[in-house]
């Protein structure tokens, strides 16, 4: 039987709905049973990792003066009278599903970002007349899969990640900081392992243990995430490239992440079909 379920697990589709677009949070509640059932660990270790990413993007927003909600989850359990532990798993953090819980969607929020782009070989000339140092985009890979392909998060990414590898000749080993769209969180997990900045089925422990926090040694999502930082939607992807240059430029100030970056992934995800994977590089000199 496990062998017929590892063969035919494109089939266990947690997202039923999925077919009439209806029940969002049913959706994204698939790819929490999928890495339990495909990495092997127990519905208990996916809710302490699930809070995880929630006390890890807390912490990121926390000092970061450009997030909308900055108070850490230690500190809320203290105001209510609990340990850290007792908060996550209460009332002021329902479950939505099996797994997900409300601390894991975004918070949405007004916003705006921009950047300056231009082609490679027009940056000697135009980086003359600029304060910072150029950083490049090496490349980028898409994927915008039918909406009812099942678990299409995952497949969608694979694919994304898979050609911006096969284009730029890089492997995760080569990210020093990732970032995930996660309006709902699994998805910085699940694609953090995908593309191999944390290693498959021990991504997990990475966030139980606080080392994808700012200041840890595999840092995801330095601002915040969609569920502290926000999500303005259109915006959220280019506030992500926003702060990812930033730490590039070691600008973040009180969230600088300790080792000095040079590259960085940038996974998004939107449109319920469209995910993207985007390479960039601080330039030599």
């Amino acid at each position: 039987m496990d062998k017929f379920l590892k063969t035919t697990s494109w089939l266990y589709d947690r997202a039923y709905t999925r077919s009439l677009m209806a029940g969002q949070e049913l959706i994204y509640d698939d790819a929490a049973e999928w890495y339990v059932r495909t990495r092997g660990i127990t519905a208990e270790q996916m809710n302490d990792t699930l809070n995880g990413m929630c006390i890890n993007n807390r912490r990121n927003a926390s000092v970061n003066p450009l997030a909308i909600e900055r108070r850490t989850y230690e500190s809320l359990a203290e105001e209510a009278g609990m340990t850290l532990d007792e908060y996550m798993n209460s009332a002021y953090n329902p479950r939505m599903g099996d797994f997900l819980r409300s601390g894991g969607v975004e918070l949405k929020c007004d916003g705006a970002a921009a950047a300056i782009v231009c082609a490679t070989e027009k940056i000697p000339e135009i980086a003359k007349n600029l304060k910072h140092k150029p950083i490049e985009i090496l490349g980028i890979g898409s994927a915008a899969c039918e909406a009812t392909t099942p678990h299409f998060e995952v497949r969608a990414t694979e694919e994304a990640v898979r050609q911006v590898y096969e284009l730029t000749g890089l492997s995760g080993e080569d990210l020093d900081l990732f970032y995930a769209n996660d309006f709902i969180i699994t998805s910085h997990l699940v694609s953090a392992e995908i593309a191999g900045y944390l290693p498959y089925g021990e991504g997990w422990k990475y966030i139980c243990e606080g080392r994808t926090a700012w200041d840890g040694d595999k840092p995801i999502n330095t601002n915040g995430g969609r569920t502290s930082f926000g999500h303005a939607h259109a915006a959220s992807g280019l506030a992500d490239m926003y702060e990812a240059c930033k730490q590039l430029w070691g600008e973040c100030g009180d969230h600088q992440v300790k080792v000095a970056p040079r590259t960085a992934m940038l996974r998004g995800y939107g449109g319920a079909q469209n995910v993207a994977a985007v390479v960039i590089r601080t330039m030599e000199d």
